[in-house]
């Protein structure tokens, strides 16, 4: 840890221990705070935080129990040291200090080194980076003493009830260990942490005891060892080292903690102070475990909410995109359309100019008819006015024909023109081909005869394209594709073979889903088919195989689009008599259903 950026507060301490502390942890690099009493330590938490507190056992307006007491029930305070200072070295004092929430409890008049080392262990940084355990239970703490016949914890005696001797069969402290309510475990052989065995009973545990006099190991090379593992496995073990009486000075304690100790005892603490002293340092690791668990879940929680907000951006532009993409889709099939019929435009005005030729023809002979009819009235002939206004009637008759099949063509070309072929709504599918085949007349002739076997049922829910335009740029191409074969024959070809277009619809079971019903149009012709080699190439963009100016290479590039936004799938084969045949199927869906654009 960077000590120069961690900040230290001193609360009610005496003056003259006040300076002497002061000098000596910014000497160390701490940035320090002074603070006068308790009360005015909670009131400057509301501002910022210490990375640790050091107090008196008596801050005037409260004791530091009590203040400890505060500071671990509220959970923003919680994780900050507290290291108390006592006048004199009180062992009863110190164990009531560590079990009611201090961290540390230190003399005044004891060696400053001491102290010094306390703080920057307790400041020590571990790895952020822990297990996280899902659906965590209780668990006992849990506490590995490291020791051998002949070590100072082995037959430490104060663990060791009076009048009572040892079994010898493992160190009395573990029995004491275990009646505190800690799980306790020995490790007698340490070369299986030199090699790296970490597996059971050698677990990762909470606290481990360390004789660091023990004649049969090193113990500062255990300890050194310990931090490494605790590093490779992600760990916040705290290490607590027991040396020979009389040897926790200055410069034991800065080897020991340049090994990585965390705590330092000497062989004739009391076993209720070491007691405190293990359970402090238990305390402190499991809290801050649990604070970065907390840490993490949050961090989990942040990202889940930023990935989650993602998302929803992410959807929002495909939805926008998706629009757009139908948007330009209407916009292809209408530009397809009024290319179609830029290719029927001579076809449709022949349509409209013989009805119109014929009605302007007859008009005269209705005037003349109607004229003979006043003047044979004039003249008392009713005979002869009943005959020319028979013969006017005729010609009306036959013009109303003519009139109203330009009604319907008009009609057909407002349906086919209209811009709504993106959306899905009920279509009547029979009617629709009526229209089509209505506007394609003037191209098919008599000569080619257009027969339709509709199986499937009448009403679809699709886009107005699928027939409008599909159906109608396949049946144009077929007719096209006749008319050329007939171009290149040097027979008289109608005389020989009667060419027809046919035109099937029925529901068939899903081809490449395991239920469900597709609804299939076949339209096949009597022309001479698609090569091989083309088949996959003629729904690409712009490619045709009309000559130049006769095609814009859209019709079969819009039909395909088309068919995909229903999610469907449009093939060519050829038939057996060497003309075409193209499948469409579309997943069939009831007019009840409904659907938006965005599912197409």
């Amino acid at each position: 840890m960077n000590f120069l950026s961690c900040t230290v507060w001193l609360a009610g301490l005496a003056s003259a221990v006040e300076e002497r502390f002061v000098h000596l942890l910014q000497q160390r690099g701490f940035s320090v705070r002074v603070l006068p009493n308790g009360a005015s330590a909670f009131t400057a938490f509301e501002q910022a935080l210490p990375e640790l507190l050091v107090v008196p056992s008596d801050l005037g307006d409260m004791t530091a129990i009590h203040l400890s007491q505060k500071l671990r029930l509220n959970a923003v305070t919680r994780g900050i040291p507290i290291v108390v200072l006592t006048e004199t070295a009180d062992p009863q004092l110190e164990k009531e200090m560590l079990e009611r929430g201090a961290d540390a409890c230190f003399c005044v008049t004891s060696d400053p080194l001491l102290l010094m080392f306390r703080i920057c262990t307790l400041l020590r940084e571990y790895e952020d980076d822990l297990p996280m355990r899902e659906g965590a239970t209780f668990q006992a703490p849990s506490v590995m003493v490291v020791t051998a016949p002949g070590g100072l914890l082995w037959s430490w005696p104060h663990a060791i009830p009076a009048g009572q001797d040892s079994a010898g069969n493992e160190p009395a402290l573990l029995t004491l260990l275990r009646k505190s309510g800690d799980t306790a475990t020995l490790l007698e052989d340490v070369t299986q942490l030199e090699s790296g065995d970490t597996t059971a009973p050698h677990y990762h545990p909470d606290c481990v005891l360390v004789d660091l006099s023990c004649p049969q190991f090193d113990g500062l090379e255990v300890a050194r060892t310990l931090v490494a593992l605790r590093r490779r496995n992600r760990q916040c073990t705290r290490i607590l080292g027991m040396v020979p009486s009389g040897q926790v000075v200055g410069q034991t304690a800065t080897i020991a903690f340049g090994a990585g100790v965390d705590d330092l005892v000497d062989a004739t603490i009391s076993a209720d102070l070491l007691m405190a002293r293990i359970g402090s340092l238990i305390r402190r690791k499991i809290l801050q475990d649990e604070m970065r668990r907390e840490d993490a879940h949050i961090e989990s929680a942040r990202a889940r909410m930023a990935l989650a907000d993602a998302l929803r951006r992410v959807n929002a532009d495909l939805a926008a995109a998706n629009r757009k993409l139908i948007e330009a889709q209407a916009k292809l099939v209408q530009s397809a359309k009024m290319a179609s019929l830029g290719e029927l435009a001579a076809g449709i005005a022949h349509e409209f100019n013989n009805p119109l030729a014929f009605v302007l023809a007859h008009e005269n002979t209705v005037s003349r008819s109607i004229s003979r009819a006043l003047a044979a009235v004039q003249d008392g002939d009713l005979q002869e006015a009943e005959a020319a206004l028979g013969k006017g009637g005729e010609r009306l008759s036959a013009s109303l024909i003519g009139l109203s099949r330009m009604r319907d063509l008009v009609a057909s070309l407002r349906r086919f023109s209209r811009l709504e072929e993106g959306e899905f709504a009920r279509l009547d599918v029979p009617e629709a081909l009526s229209m089509v085949l209505t506007l394609l007349a003037p191209k098919l002739g008599q000569e080619i005869q257009v027969s339709c076997h509709l199986d499937a049922p009448a009403e679809l829910f699709c886009q107005a394209a699928l027939v409008n335009q599909v159906v109608m740029n396949i049946v144009s191409n077929a007719a096209d594709a006749i008319l050329e074969k007939r171009s290149s024959e040097k027979k008289e070809y109608k005389n020989t073979q009667n060419d027809k277009i046919e035109i099937f619809s029925a529901l068939e079971d899903a081809a490449d889903r395991e239920s469900g019903q597709d609804y299939v149009i076949r339209i096949s012709d009597t022309g001479p088919g698609v090569p091989e080699s083309l088949q996959e190439r003629i729904f690409e963009p712009f490619f045709t195989t009309k000559p130049v100016g006769s095609g814009t290479g859209l019709g079969l590039a819009t039909a395909y689009g088309v068919v995909q936004a229903h999610g469907g799938s449009v093939v060519v084969t050829n038939m057996q008599n060497g003309g075409a045949c193209f499948t469409l199927r579309v997943p069939y869906r009831p007019v009840e259903e409904k659907r938006s654009d965005n599912a197409a």
